[in-house]
């Protein structure tokens, strides 16, 4: 996100009486385990944001940290999955989030830790699903929630990366990691392009 600064000066008689509802600023975080998410959970709330938590081990509550805790499995991608999420984030917020931050990921290791190829095709497929598919029905639930927002709201979506996104490696336990990095690299980058006169980032 970038914040810009700029002197203005204001004909004070020309305002309204009428009081100025600020943006709330909120994040959903889906895929919060104990160390990035975690981390990134602090990040957030320490400037402010409201913040929800998403994960198979969610509560479906406010936890002791005052974060909203949801439950869900990410390698199921039936659309409806993600739309009760975001459903419930307004139920709780009022409002739809302006930050989504995907982390979850799905990885399985060769049975033959020589040869890459020998990784059966259901775990290629389930890996896929979890690491490109969830994370594009996401988005796609996150640009439905930006459209009923102020248009100052700063609109967000982040998707954890790694080196497999910009390189190739040869190391058979990184290929379906490596290939949904890749794959969503992609299709983030054509909506990035596609999405930026409406400020969505």
């Amino acid at each position: 996100m970038r914040l810009v600064c700029a002197k203005l000066r204001f004909n004070t008689r020309s305002f309204s009486k009428t009081p100025i509802k600020m943006a709330t600023k909120t994040v959903l975080i889906l895929g919060s385990g104990p160390r990035i998410g975690e981390a990134v959970s602090e990040k957030f709330a320490a400037e402010g944001y409201k913040v929800a938590i998403v994960s198979r081990k969610g509560t479906d509550s406010v936890n002791e940290k005052g974060y909203l805790s949801l439950s869900a499995d990410f390698a199921n991608t039936d659309p409806s999955i993600l739309a009760s999420v975001f459903d419930k984030f307004k139920s709780e917020f009022s409002t739809a989030p302006s930050v989504v931050i995907y982390n979850a990921g799905s990885i399985t290791p060769p049975p033959d830790a020589e040869s890459a190829l020998s990784i059966p095709s259901a775990r290629v497929a389930n890996d896929l699903n979890v690491n490109v598919v969830t994370p594009f029905i996401a988005a796609q639930e996150a640009i439905k929630g930006w459209e009923t927002l102020p248009e100052e709201s700063k609109k967000v979506f982040i998707y954890t990366g790694n080196i497999c996104n910009v390189a190739v490696l040869p190391v058979p336990l990184l290929l379906n990691g490596g290939m949904g990095k890749a794959a969503t690299a992609y299709w983030l980058g054509v909506a990035d392009g596609a999405y930026t006169a409406k400020g969505y980032r």
